[in-house]
């Protein structure tokens, strides 16, 4: 059997994961770094209403020479004004006060001889005409009701908050969180605050995939560790099957074609269920379908060809069921030494874009380099190496 096309896999993800669901959430910090799924609308005109930019006196000059108002009302910041300025009158206004009708200008405290603090004076004298509008924010001037703040697909940021609930907007629709399971599989597998012993290893993918999928946008519901027996994983998923909170499980190890296979042993006889290998390095071995009704991403054990599936292979198919923007690849200028590489399947090589615009593959192994790297260098299935000054499509961590 020949090796899968690393495209054709990744659209059977796609299709497993599908389009998520709609949820419409409060327009809170709890929405930040959702993305919309409907097009954010503004409820009400911003500002409100005609109100004061500074601290000082909403005037309305009698003539261009007046200097010396009458002030006939204070009107601190959340009270409207129940008087209209006449001709000569003034009132004193705080910063994004409502002003009086017949407001020309809004003149600061400091360019009076009015004390700062304290109560409000009879009379209030400015040191130079103002100009018409000055210091006063139109009502609507930023927004008006039933404009357009963000289109569907918009992330929801601390900044896109405070316009949407200025505006009157109390809710979102959003694309709701992938709720995922990760279990991370092999009978050597020792968690971290145990002694591995002779021939255990520290386990690390279950958080790292974890951490991975937060990143992009999912909500993490368990992280398990399991050994190499199909019981036990099969009792495992079961539950995670019949949990109605997991939407999506993900495994590492256990896909090969090794005696101890595990998730292949547990899930190669369901209906629809298939193990791949891709034409990809590293990061081959693949499986997918539904355990149940579940449906379930299996990932290769070792942490780099975990890391870099995801990249390539999941974080695509997350971006689009969570109304993200797919992710574009860049170019850059290869420097460092000539690197060989395999022919037959697509490279992926954890590398380090300078600042400069050149990328580099650190000559560390394995876990050293991926620690190290802000990219991947993808290298085509027709290449045999990689010389310095190649120009190489280059995709962002």
């Amino acid at each position: 059997m020949g090796h899968v096309p690393v495209a054709e896999h990744r659209a059977a993800v796609e299709r497993l994961l599908g389009d998520g669901v709609v949820e419409t959430v409060a327009l809170d910090r709890h929405a930040a770094g959702r993305r919309l799924a409907a097009q954010l609308v503004a409820v009400d005109d911003l500002p409100r209403f005609d109100s004061s930019a500074m601290d000082g006196y909403a005037v309305r000059p009698a003539g261009p020479d007046q200097r010396t108002y009458e002030v006939v009302g204070d009107v601190p910041a959340g009270s409207a004004p129940g008087f209209e300025l006449a001709e000569g009158q003034a009132a004193r206004v705080m910063t994004g006060a409502r002003v009086p009708v017949g407001t020309v200008a809004v003149v600061p405290v400091e360019r009076t001889d009015a004390a700062p603090t304290g109560p409000a004076p009879g009379t209030v004298t400015i040191d130079a005409a103002p100009a018409d509008g000055q210091h006063v924010r139109l009502r609507g001037e930023d927004v008006f009701a039933g404009s357009v703040l963000a289109a569907t697909g918009s992330e929801v940021t601390p900044a896109l908050i405070a316009l949407g609930r200025s505006a009157g907007c109390t809710a979102v629709d959003v694309r709701a969180r992938t709720r995922v399971a990760v279990v991370a599989t092999g009978a050597e597998l020792v968690r971290a605050e145990s002694d591995p012993g002779a021939g255990g290893i520290h386990e690390s993918n279950s958080d790292m995939v974890a951490a991975l999928a937060e990143g992009a946008g999912c909500a993490v519901v368990r992280v398990e560790v399991c050994s190499d027996e199909p019981d036990e994983l099969r009792a495992l998923l079961d539950a995670l099957d019949a949990d109605p909170g997991v939407d999506l499980v993900v495994t590492t190890g256990g896909v090969s074609a090794g005696a101890y296979e595990v998730v292949r042993q547990v899930c190669s006889p369901l209906p629809g269920f298939a193990f791949v290998h891709l034409a990809m390095q590293p990061g081959g071995p693949q499986g997918l379908g539904r355990y149940g009704s579940t449906p379930m991403v299996c990932l290769p054990g070792t942490p780099v060809g975990a890391f870099v599936a995801f990249h390539v292979l999941m974080r695509p198919a997350l971006d689009r069921r969570h109304g993200a923007p797919a992710r574009r690849a860049g170019r850059a200028a290869y420097t460092g030494r000539t690197r060989r590489t395999r022919t037959g399947r697509v490279q992926f090589v954890t590398s380090v874009l300078a600042p400069d615009g050149t990328v580099r593959a650190p000559d560390a192994r394995h876990l050293t380099a991926l620690a190290a790297a802000n990219c991947l260098i993808e290298v085509p299935e027709s290449v045999d190496q990689l010389i310095s000054g190649d120009d190489v499509v280059v995709h962002h961590l």
